[in-house]
């Protein structure tokens, strides 16, 4: 099983975007195999629905890690990620739950999230998972800013939050291990995990595509591929795509 010895690592001042960065890198074939990159400030990243998202030095954790597989064999990565990145804080005492498909909240403030990636290069299929958590409550990425961010300082009083550096070498190993498990055992290794702390589970809900709401109703929670399901007054019905949020107040 691979561990973090096994990961080369790039660490960073400052970049436009990890995701981007390691892309780049794989495609020009300056890198291979297990690649992990850290930066201390981001300037042009991004998140999920290409919303922006920038992180002044130390505010946040900023991190990338480029695996040889094929983003399509395992198409609820990021909530496996999620999970294993939720695990590893709850160690630290931090109570976190988990927005499908790729958000990390504390309560119901958004903590950070999971962008995958995957493309071709010459020496195979490649996925990046690309990982932000606010470390800090100021300076957070403009994407979590505003009502609604949690950072791991606040949610840790009286004790230091871990540094970036730490935390990226706590998670990658656990990611990787994750993923390994994942490929033997496809999402059943992590169906209950993501069960016990999805965060809208019986709430009623809204999904929303390109700004407009596409249905409304129960969420159910994932089926067997990932996908969320929400009972409407047509029925249950499996949503693959879209954000999950909270159904407004009539």
């Amino acid at each position: 099983m691979l561990t973090q010895a096994d990961v080369h690592w790039i660490e960073l001042d400052s970049v436009d975007s990890t995701n981007d960065f390691l892309t780049r890198a794989y495609q020009q074939g300056r890198v291979s195999g297990h690649v992990a990159v850290l930066a201390h400030a981001q300037t042009a990243g991004r998140g999920r629905a290409g919303r922006s998202w920038q992180a002044s030095a130390g505010s946040s954790l900023c991190l990338s890690l480029g695996v040889p597989l094929a983003g399509h064999s395992l198409p609820f990565l990021p909530l496996c990620v999620g999970v294993a990145v939720a695990q590893q804080l709850e160690l630290l005492g931090i109570p976190v739950r988990l927005k499908w498909p790729n958000d990390l909240l504390i309560g119901s403030q958004k903590l950070g999230g999971v962008l995958c990636e995957s493309f071709q290069t010459e020496a195979g299929a490649t996925t990046i998972v690309g990982l932000g958590l606010n470390i800090h409550p100021l300076n957070v990425p403009q994407a979590l800013n505003g009502q609604g961010a949690a950072s791991l300082a606040a949610s840790m009083p009286g004790s230091a939050p871990p540094t970036a550096r730490s935390l990226a070498e706590t998670l990658v190993p656990a990611i990787l291990e994750a993923l390994h498990t994942a490929q033997r055992q496809g999402i059943s290794s992590i169906f209950n995990d993501f069960a016990q702390r999805d965060a809208w589970l019986a709430r009623e809900v809204e999904v929303i595509e390109q700004g407009s709401v596409v249905m409304r109703g129960k969420a159910m929670g994932i089926n067997h591929q990932g996908a969320y399901l929400v009972n409407t007054e047509h029925g249950i019905q499996a949503v693959n795509s879209g954000d999950l949020s909270l159904r407004a107040a009539p």
